[in-house]
């Protein structure tokens, strides 16, 4: 899922253009006719609900033709889910379990709802017959309601005019989730000055939102820490993103974000692992970048880049992010880690930039217990 340098096309997401989720009190019949089909987060012991709890299976044959509706008797009202207005935002918080529901059936590395609300899709606007629609680049993270930080590789060529982030998104083929995506236009875009576009050396770039985001339940932000400390060898991490499953023409992008957990290389051992590549027995591995994987079919891949890798901190209740997915060579081939953007080598530069944006430190968002 990884968004390398050769790869100049963009990839089209459809379901990733603006839309409205569906408003209406007419409903879709099972196929016994009794009851109706209605957003799995309203239905709860087979009875209608307005608070969105409940618990499913996932079946091809519930009698429903979208997998995220479930049958349940007939409701004279119904309420929308809402976020939660009382919410208090903490950075790299997870939500294990989802929000309001825990999908269960799933057979690959799915996330559940909101899992990681710090996750963001960076978009680029495009008009096709007159109709705005938005093209998928890349992957990033929210550390601060007005940045998303991401890899330079994929926005350095694109007017900040032209951009725009989605945050709070989790399934982007579905039309309603119990709560709303929040999409943002770009300002900003800030790269790293020595980002060097051929070798991906110090693949950093800020983008600077418009409009902040409203902190809630789906969209939150991640910490970042420079305490070398969080990096243990082969300490597991995990990343996330919607890219391909594997690399070249029979890879299949994402409707689900996914998740993967990838142990943490030391630099020198990646570095003598990638020279048994194409790369050469030469190959000297940049300061800016940190690796992580080498575990047959599990990586990131195309489509990914810009993506976040994050480990738990200390007390094993917060993630901190500590690389950003940039290059590698193939996807999960074994013995060969990813390689990433090191977000502890760039610490510096991010909360000085931010800072540059900001009228209070960003650091104040980064707070642990």
């Amino acid at each position: 899922m990884r968004h390398l340098a050769v790869l100049a096309a963009l990839v089209a997401l459809a379901a990733a253009g603006p839309r409205e989720r569906r408003q209406t009190t007419e409903y879709e019949r099972c196929q016994d006719g009794t009851k109706v089909c209605v957003p799995y987060y309203l239905c709860q012991d087979g009875k209608v609900i307005t608070d969105g709890s409940g618990v499913i299976d996932i079946r091809t044959a519930s009698g429903c033709s979208n997998y995220l509706d479930v049958c349940c008797a007939d409701p004279h009202t119904t309420d929308p889910v809402t976020p939660d207005p009382g919410h208090v935002s903490r950075c790299g918080v997870r939500n294990y379990n989802g929000i309001d529901v825990r999908i269960q059936g799933f057979q690959g590395n799915e996330t559940q709802v909101a899992e990681f609300p710090w996750m963001s899709a960076v978009l680029k606007k495009e008009v096709v017959s007159g109709e705005e629609i938005n093209l998928y680049l890349c992957g990033g993270s929210l550390i601060h309601p007005s940045i998303v930080l991401t890899a330079a590789h994929c926005v350095n060529k694109h007017l900040s005019s032209d951009l725009r982030v989605r945050l709070g998104e989790w399934d982007t083929q579905n039309e309603y989730e119990p709560y709303k995506h929040q999409d943002r236009d770009v300002s900003a875009v800030v790269i790293h000055p020595r980002f060097n576009g051929s070798n991906l050396h110090n693949d950093y770039a800020l983008l600077y939102l418009q409009t902040p985001a409203e902190l809630s339940r789906n969209v939150d932000v991640i910490c970042l820490d420079n305490n070398p400390t969080i990096l243990a060898p082969h300490h597991n991490c995990l990343v996330t993103g919607w890219g391909k499953d594997r690399f070249g023409k029979k890879g299949v992008f994402q409707n689900v974000l996914k998740k993967i957990d990838l142990p943490y290389v030391p630099h020198g051992e990646c570095q003598t692992a990638l020279r048994t590549t194409r790369l050469g027995g030469f190959f000297k591995l940049d300061k800016s970048f940190l690796c992580a994987g080498g575990e047959a079919g599990k990586d990131s891949c195309s489509g990914d880049g810009g993506s976040p890798l994050v480990c738990l901190d200390a007390t094993k209740t917060q993630y901190v992010q500590v690389g950003i997915v940039a290059w590698g060579i193939g996807c999960g081939t074994s013995n060969i880690p990813g390689v990433y953007a090191d977000v502890l080598y760039g610490y510096d530069w991010i909360v000085a930039e931010a800072d540059k944006l900001l009228a209070s430190p960003v650091v104040d968002y980064w707070g642990y217990d």
